[in-house]
């Protein structure tokens, strides 16, 4: 039996954070333009516009609960070799993918309003979560902890040898 997998350093994870992002362009472009033809929503504010909101909330939130649950990974997750486990190594459930993405949607959200009600300059705490995995012992972020997950490099595996005949 192989050890615990190390922890995915911040550079990986910045990484997977970037890639990920071009990713949801196109997933979140095709879900919204789905939205907008079918309510006929051209961003006026009202109902519809919270409508929209939420729409666009749960897409993303069905996109990361799936992914990170049951050991399976994004397009991301496989390149940068990433996958999220519960903190004792074992795959993560639909329940704690889902708290994981609610934590760190949380976590932006608070940020966002301390930046607008309090100060702009509070717009960094965006950052938190993320700067927490430089002094974390186990690079976890704060939406990791919270969740009780953690996200691990994982060694690719090996390349099938060829055998001279």
């Amino acid at each position: 039996m192989r050890g615990p997998d190390p922890a995915a350093d911040p550079w990986r994870r910045l990484m997977g954070i970037a890639y990920e992002s071009i990713i949801l362009f196109g997933v979140l472009w095709f879900a919204d333009y789905a939205f907008s033809a079918l309510t006929q929503f051209r961003g006026h504010p009202g109902a519809l516009r919270t409508a929209f909101q939420v729409f666009t909330l749960g897409v993303l939130a069905a996109y990361f609960t799936c992914f990170w649950s049951a050991g399976r990974r994004s397009l991301p997750m496989k390149t940068l070799a990433l996958q999220l486990q519960a903190r004792n190594g074992a795959p993560v459930s639909a329940a704690r993918a889902f708290a994981r993405f609610v934590a760190a949607v949380a976590l932006a959200i608070a940020a966002l309003a301390a930046a607008r009600y309090l100060h702009p300059a509070l717009a960094l705490l965006l950052l938190a979560p993320y700067a927490w995995t430089l002094v974390d012992g186990d690079r976890r972020a704060l939406h990791d902890i919270i969740a009780g997950t953690r996200l691990v490099h994982v060694a690719p595996p090996a390349a099938p040898r060829s055998v001279d005949v």
